[in-house]
């Protein structure tokens, strides 16, 4: 009869003087218990405000709840307008502001903490104003499997009049360390050449991991020659 520690396929691999072996080896294993847990991270359905009411207000466009290796995540996208008086010409000037904020917990039922706030200010004066996020392609992702989020922020603003290109703004904040790409969208209209679409990556890009690289030209490539409604 073969010992039930050993598979009875190893059996007829190995020869005698390797089987004893192979057991010890197969038992040590087993004595070792599970391998240590591993924190993947976990999108969440949206949270329901209890004693602690949820981040933002009533601008709040979008919120994308995560679990990762530190506990909760709650990123809160925001756009709101604003009316300054310019202190130079004295016009007034429309803002359309672009807020992401990230904030976080580790008791489900306490209150949240905001960790950090990006922001985006479109100024204009008596032009077209735009600026938007693009809500599809925000998110959070763990491309380097070490369990904590990444934070992906996608957005465009414009100011101008006719067919122009409008601004693009991309980032990737893993923790405390953000990397970007800036550029305009590629205009393309009939019988005519294409202009637009430049581009540049923030001074830490060629710093950053490889996959970080390629999510963000990819996004780019994507959203470039992606027509924005006014």
């Amino acid at each position: 009869m073969h010992d039930t520690a050993c598979p009875p396929r190893l059996f007829r691999l190995l020869n005698p003087v390797l089987m004893g072996a192979a057991c010890l080896a197969l038992a040590a294993c087993a004595e070792q218990g599970p391998a240590a847990a591993v924190h993947e991270l976990t999108l969440l359905p949206e949270p329901v405000a209890t004693a602690a009411p949820l981040p933002g207000g009533d601008h709040v466009l979008r919120r994308v709840h995560f679990r990762d290796r530190h506990g909760e995540g709650l990123l809160v996208l925001e756009r709101r307008d604003e009316t300054h008086e310019d202190a130079d010409s004295g016009n007034v000037l429309e803002v359309a502001v672009l807020t992401a904020q990230l904030h976080d917990r580790s008791d489900p039922r306490g209150a949240w903490s905001k960790q950090w706030q990006r922001q985006i200010r479109q100024p204009c004066a008596g032009l077209d104003l735009e600026a938007g996020w693009f809500l599809e392609h925000v998110g959070v992702t763990d491309l380097d499997g070490d369990g904590q989020a990444e934070i992906t922020l996608a957005s465009h603003t414009f100011c101008g009049g006719g067919i122009d290109p409008h601004q693009l703004h991309i980032s990737l904040i893993d923790g405390g360390t953000g990397y970007g790409i800036e550029g305009e969208t590629r205009v393309s209209l009939p019988g005519e050449e294409p202009f637009g679409g430049e581009h540049h990556g923030s001074a830490n890009l060629a710093t950053a991991p490889a996959a970080f690289v390629q999510h963000l030209e990819a996004l780019w490539s994507t959203l470039r020659a992606q027509p924005i409604t006014m």
